[in-house]
């Protein structure tokens, strides 16, 4: 009962959705492996040629360029789709098996050519899974490297099962002398060792997502911090600027917040915040993304939302937050209102910097207005 529910459990965070957190970083990484993948396997090709050049009459050169010269197309056909914004939710996982596939497809090419001892055997070949398995870690998903290192440890074994199979005997003592014999003693060596590189991999992302995490939140709020929203927010202008649609930006000012200060001292005003930043996130939707920009301004990004339906959303929110009380530190409670400049949506489709100006301006025409206000299009 107990082994079912872990592998309930194991199942079930295969199948969670990405972290929306992360997701971000998630697409650079992705174009990063794609770039480091076309690059490795251009230089990867140069051994198949050099080795061709010094000993034209090996057939396992020639094994070896054929394996290379298709790594290389496959990596330019991925590369050009994840620039041109390819990325759903499944790709990380497809890109990542095919990596290690293409190995696979390596070492059981030998088999065709007569040395089926190479695929069990390789010096060369096999160490690329490693490569493979340790890309997998820069796509801030541990779900990620646990698919590629499974694959690699899948995949690996039914080669070496598949060579024993069909090999076994005297089949397998060509390249003996290079190579050495097949025993499941030095492969089941080698599947612990792939196993020991996926863990590996799995301590790598839990260690930089952890401090992308520290380097994303504000400590105070919780709320995202002012770099990750603004590189969220060209992030979506360029999404925009790509499929159509609109993208609203809304900043977010608290009403004489230095006079709260004053009568409330440091600790209420942190109060008010930490309240602010609560009611946030609960009047707005999950696809929205709310930050503290700055002292008591914040900072909200709605994508896909017209004008019309953020002026209406945020209009709730002002007023959700001027009816809360907000808890002070000494049992006493307390309230704010804020003002709220909105830009963007369809009919303002601006670049990164335009859009937070019109949105900055129009907060000061809420404020110039008598504060507690939203001022939109």
């Amino acid at each position: 009962m107990a082994d079912g529910s872990r592998v309930q459990r194991a199942w079930a965070w295969l199948l969670s959705p990405p972290d929306e957190v992360l997701a971000d970083a998630a697409r650079e990484g992705e174009l990063r492996v794609a770039f480091v993948r076309t690059w490795l396997s251009l230089l990867l090709l140069l051994i198949p040629l050099l080795s061709l050049a010094a000993d034209p009459d090996n057939v396992q050169h020639y094994v070896g360029l054929t394996v290379c010269v298709g790594l290389v197309a496959a990596a330019v056909v991925l590369e050009r789709a994840v620039r041109g914004g390819l990325h759903r939710p499944g790709l990380p996982f497809l890109t990542a098996t095919l990596d290690v596939s293409f190995v696979s497809l390596g070492l059981v090419l030998f088999w065709l050519v007569g040395f089926p001892i190479v695929t069990t055997n390789s010096r060369v070949i096999f160490e690329a899974y490693f490569i493979a398995i340790a890309a997998s870690s820069l796509r801030y998903d541990p779900r990620v490297c646990a698919v590629a290192g499974g694959a690699a440890m899948a995949q690996y074994l039914a080669l070496s099962f598949g060579t024993w199979a069909l090999f076994g005997g005297s089949a397998l003592d060509a390249g003996v002398a290079e190579y050495g014999r097949f025993d499941w003693a030095t492969q089941l060596s080698r599947v612990v060792m792939l196993l020991a590189m996926t863990v590996i991999a799995l301590a790598i992302v839990e260690r930089t997502t952890r401090l992308r995490r520290l380097s994303t939140f504000d400590r105070l709020t919780g709320l995202f911090n002012r770099p990750y929203v603004e590189d969220r927010l060209a992030t979506e202008v360029a999404r925009v600027d790509r499929t159509g649609g609109g993208v609203i930006a809304a900043i977010l000012d608290v009403d004489h917040f230095k006079a709260f200060n004053d009568t409330h001292g440091h600790a209420g005003g942190d109060a008010a915040l930490r309240h602010l930043a609560r009611v946030l996130r609960e009047a707005l939707r999950r696809s929205d993304v709310v930050a503290r920009y700055g002292g008591e301004e914040f900072l909200i990004l709605m994508p896909a939302t017209s004008m019309a339906a953020a002026l209406e959303k945020l209009d709730e929110v002002r007023v959700s937050v001027g009816l809360s009380d907000i808890r002070l530190p000494r049992g006493a409670t307390a309230r704010i209102t804020v003002s709220i400049g909105v830009a963007g949506g369809e009919g303002e489709r601006l670049g990164k910097d335009d859009l937070l100006d019109l949105a900055d301006k129009r907060l000061y025409t809420a404020k110039e207005a008598g504060r507690n206000r939203v001022v939109g299009a």
